[in-house]
């Protein structure tokens, strides 16, 4: 008979990227633009410095507040800074302050500031455009930062209206930002795009991209980005994904493959992955390695020495028809056992071996034990091991006790009559 199917174990999804800024929202009043003329943009920078120089004086300053920065004292830095005036200061001065104010309230860890300045800086529009964009980029990660999702999106779209060739880690973020928002189909269409657009995806995009299409139960799509996972980082925990991502495509033979690589390599140490390997042997019908495994695995305390293992050991061993060593595993699984059951399958065993003896005494076990699936089956095989080692009167006991129990009771009868018939041939 085949072992059940292996079962899916959830596939744990992949944890947030980490950001280091810290920092709370506030609303940006920057709107995004639905057509931009990027190169007329340039040029209008460039010709910025030229129409609004920088003075001196506004150099120093900004010079002296980064100098206090580097000291580690933030606040006197925004008081530096915060003696200019801006309506004092041309537009591109006003613009390298804020940004400079901005960037001094991430190291104080005032958000509000922080975002503030940020967008001024933007209203300013003086800078070169690349300048500009790693603001719009540094302030969806600090919405990230703060798992405000929909306000980091909103700044990610925005960086993108500015820029031609855009970094794949915007679109890794706009992943992220859309699982968190349960928004997978959206979530996979911009992980994908990051992944597809990065010569060598990084590790973590590839995971998420895995992640995002095994939530949706897409295990089509899960398993090649798992196989690609294996051959560029092939850690542990990818071959196991994969063998279950297999598994509930219902490709079992796959799934048993990739197990057998795994264990190959010395990668499946845990309790769990052991028994789903002997386990996805029994279901190949393939039980001699199973056996061995779990041999090894109890030898080597990988295994729990719990009922549950001895008792797959003794069935691996079973099915090769290897009753001699499915005996003492069998054993050790019906003393750690609750119920009788196991010594009845102990019994069993050792009726094919005709050693009736020892199946009344595993049998007259499993009654003591109680708590039995099927009780009159248990009194039945017990008559005919008595009847077997010429213990007539207790297996007639037996017999009589079995035939109490409805599904046993015509077995019964017919070997009540037979032990009648023997009877009295032997009188006559």
């Amino acid at each position: 008979m085949r072992a059940p199917k292996p079962r899916l174990a959830l596939l744990a999804l992949l944890a947030l990227l980490v950001l280091q800024l810290p920092l709370r929202s506030i609303a940006a009043d920057e709107a995004p633009r639905a057509a931009i003329d990027l190169d007329a943009l340039r040029r209008d920078r460039t010709q910025n410095a030229e129409r609004y120089p920088v003075a001196p004086r506004i150099s120093r300053y900004l010079a002296a507040a980064a100098k206090e920065v580097d000291a580690g004292d933030p606040q006197q830095a925004t008081r530096l800074l915060k003696k200019l005036r801006p309506n004092r200061l041309n537009p591109y001065e006003r613009a390298l302050v804020y940004r400079m104010l901005a960037h001094v309230a991430y190291g104080a860890d005032e958000p509000e500031e922080a975002i503030t300045y940020f967008v001024k800086f933007l209203e300013e529009e003086m800078l070169p455009l690349r300048d500009e964009a790693r603001v719009r980029f540094n302030i969806a990660q600090i919405y990230a930062s703060l798992q405000q999702w929909r306000e980091m999106i909103d700044w990610l779209n925005r960086w993108l209206l500015y820029i031609e060739d855009p970094d794949p880690l915007g679109f890794y973020l706009m992943g992220i930002a859309y699982y968190q928002l349960e928004d997978f189909d959206a979530a996979i269409v911009q992980t994908k795009l990051a992944v597809e657009l990065r010569p060598e995806p990084r590790e973590s995009w590839m995971r998420l991209l895995a992640a995002l299409y095994a939530q949706k139960q897409d295990y089509e799509n899960t398993a090649p980005i798992l196989e690609e996972l294996v051959l560029r980082f092939p850690k542990k925990r990818y071959w196991v994904q994969l063998s279950l991502i297999y598994g509930a495509r219902e490709d079992h033979r796959r799934s048993l493959s990739v197990q057998q690589v795994a264990y190959a390599q010395g990668l499946l140490t845990e309790d769990k992955e052991l028994r789903r390997l002997a386990r996805s042997y029994l279901y190949h019908e393939l039980p001699y390695p199973a056996a061995q495994v779990l041999e090894k695995a109890l030898e080597d305390g990988a295994i729990a020495r719990d009922s549950e293992a001895f008792e797959l050991l003794a069935n691996s061993w079973i099915a090769a028809r290897e009753y001699e060593r499915s005996l003492d595993p069998l054993h050790s699984a019906a003393e750690l056992s609750e119920n009788g059951d196991l010594y009845v399958r102990l019994g069993q065993v050792n009726m094919q071996r005709e050693a009736w003896d020892e199946a009344s005494v595993l049998l007259e076990k499993a009654v003591e034990k109680g708590g039995l699936k099927d009780p009159g089956n248990a009194e039945l095989l017990l008559g005919i091991a008595y009847y077997n080692g010429a213990h007539v009167a207790r297996a007639r006991s037996s017999f009589l006790r079995a035939r109490q129990h409805d599904a046993t009771r015509n077995a019964a009868n017919r070997w009540i009559t037979h032990l009648d018939t023997e009877g009295n041939a032997t009188a006559g």
